[in-house]
């Protein structure tokens, strides 16, 4: 899609803009956005207004330098030069991953390229956004649990497996919800969900009630693999934002530690084995 020119100065406040830039880009972070495509979106609403911004991204922080455009300078102002940059920094967001929110977003930094919306209506169109419902919490659960079952069966597991599985799933992610509904320290969630989900699986195998133990153990976790962050570091790192595709890549690996720990708890506590 040809792109049309940055758009020229308007009354637009830049602390405003500013602030707005930052709350835009860490709820794109919050979502599972990778990094290539946060810094396009957020400055392609920059250019709306005429603005340059620069972007640095880290972690736990994001931090942005808006300057006017050049060729967008005020009359009272006629070059760049004695124009001041306006520098902001903001806190990532911790928000559930959510492809729905991703698109929006998207959707929103190309509506402003092409329409120029006041800063009010931005705020108005972002809010409507970041407003919408989530999914139910209980249909997420009995889907989820379902999918696990599914790939007990897809794997070759039995129905006996299969039925433990989504028992042991529904238990877990349940669990990983109320966790997360009271702030839980992350890694501890994954850890303690993994325990949970396996521990009602094991208790299966413990009893004979499944002819295929290994599989129903190996995929009553599977809800919980990081696939999400694996990928965005990857691509990251493709994309040259070594940072941010290097500490992507390490949370995923302290999940998959933590679903280690807690499956490894349920096989000391049962006596079990995978091989």
């Amino acid at each position: 899609m040809p792109q049309t020119q940055p758009g020229s100065l308007r009354d637009v406040d830049p602390e405003q803009l500013l602030d707005f830039l930052l709350r835009f880009a860490t709820m794109q972070t919050s979502v599972g956005v990778q990094t290539s495509r946060i810094v396009v979106n957020t400055t392609r609403i920059a250019h709306a207004y005429g603005y340059e911004l620069t972007i640095m991204m880290f972690q736990r922080n994001i931090t942005m330098t808006l300057m006017p455009a050049s060729g967008n300078a005020s009359p009272a102002c006629p070059n760049t030069s004695c124009v001041h940059p306006t520098t902001g920094m903001m806190r990532h967001r911790h928000r559930p991953l959510n492809f729905f929110l991703n698109a929006e977003l998207s959707r929103l930094s190309w509506y402003t390229y092409d329409n120029h919306p006041s800063l009010n209506e931005l705020e108005e169109r972002f809010q409507t956004i970041i407003d919408t419902k989530p999914v139910n919490r209980w249909l997420i659960l009995f889907l989820i649990s379902l999918a696990n079952m599914a790939f007990c069966l897809l794997f070759g597991g039995d129905l006996g497996s299969a039925g433990f599985v989504f028992l042991g799933t529904l238990c877990g992610f349940f669990v990983r919800q109320e966790l997360n509904a009271r702030h839980a320290y992350p890694y501890l969630v994954v850890c303690v969900s993994a325990f949970v989900a396996s521990f009602v699986v094991g208790l299966g195998a413990k009893f004979g009630l499944e002819t295929y133990p290994e599989i129903a153990l190996g995929t009553s976790v599977l809800y919980l693999i990081p696939g999400v962050p694996f990928i965005n570091g990857m691509m990251d790192l493709l994309d040259g934002f070594m940072l941010n595709g290097v500490s992507r890549l390490m949370t995923a690996v302290m999940i998959v530690i933590s679903i280690t720990v807690g499956l490894s708890c349920t096989l000391m506590m049962l006596d079990l084995s995978l091989l």
